[in-house]
């Protein structure tokens, strides 16, 4: 396999008709562009130089190296000049993690404001806390606040509970008994088919907690599905209710 670097010195050779010269352009020593180019010279089986007692003279095979590979060394250095920058656009790219549901439920739709390079990696919250720990990725977005020694939080997001039914039901009926008494609304919750992402029901225990007052809901989900996007998703298409957050951004800036 040709060495980039033969290439390098190739180009340097040529275009100073030096081998010292060429050196000095490339900071390194002389032997070791005698080495690159010999190697050169061995792997394509021709010589791409004469040398001379004040320099050396390309060949033909030299002068058609020259222009099949100059073009395409230019592209390389300028892109090497490019990531040296301070603001390279390789430097700037943005790694976050987050999980499904949050990427399709609050994180997709404000993607863009994020910067021009944004790559998203999915996991769940220990998972992405792992990645930060180890440096594989920048930030991740999680549903609760996990300070350590190396991770700081900060709240990005707002989120509060709200019922959610399919199109076939009526929420007015809730809203009705709800102002009737909580032990009416309740009656209705109850005769209802339940879709939750948890077995342990905990939007649910929090929904109960907050609108009814009561520590523990007197329903079983009759449907858990492991992803709050796709329990509405499946909401969408069939006949039940969920309770599911609603989540607000926070303006969020990106340091350093």
């Amino acid at each position: 396999m040709i060495n980039l670097e033969w290439f390098r010195s190739f180009r340097a050779v040529y275009k100073s008709k030096s081998l010292s010269k060429a050196s000095e352009l490339l900071m390194i020593s002389q032997p070791t562009v005698s080495q690159h180019i010999a190697a050169l010279e061995n792997h394509m089986g021709q010589k791409l130089f004469i040398r001379k007692s004040k320099g050396v003279i390309e060949t033909e095979e030299g002068k058609l190296l020259n222009t099949m590979v100059s073009g395409l060394l230019e592209q390389l250095e300028l892109v090497e000049d490019q990531i040296l920058q301070p603001d390279s656009e390789v430097k700037q790219i943005l790694k976050v993690g987050v999980s499904p549901h949050l990427y399709k439920s609050v994180f997709c739709r404000h993607l863009p404001t994020l910067g021009k390079h944004v790559h998203v990696t999915f996991g769940t919250k220990q998972e992405l806390k792992t990645l930060v720990e180890n440096g594989k990725i920048y930030c991740a977005l999680v549903p609760e606040k996990t300070d350590t020694f190396d991770i700081i939080c900060d709240h990005v997001y707002n989120q509060k509970l709200v019922l959610a039914a399919s199109n076939d039901i009526d929420l007015t009926v809730f809203e009705k008994a709800y102002k009737t008494g909580v032990q009416e609304a309740e009656k209705w919750l109850n005769k209802q088919q339940w879709y939750s992402h948890d077995a342990n029901s905990s939007f649910i225990k929090n929904y109960w907690l907050l609108a009814l007052d009561k520590k523990r809901p007197s329903v079983i989900p009759n449907y858990i599905i492991p992803n709050e996007h796709e329990v509405l998703y499946q909401l969408s298409r069939n006949s039940g209710v969920c309770v599911c957050t609603h989540s607000t951004l926070v303006p969020f800036e990106r340091e350093g």
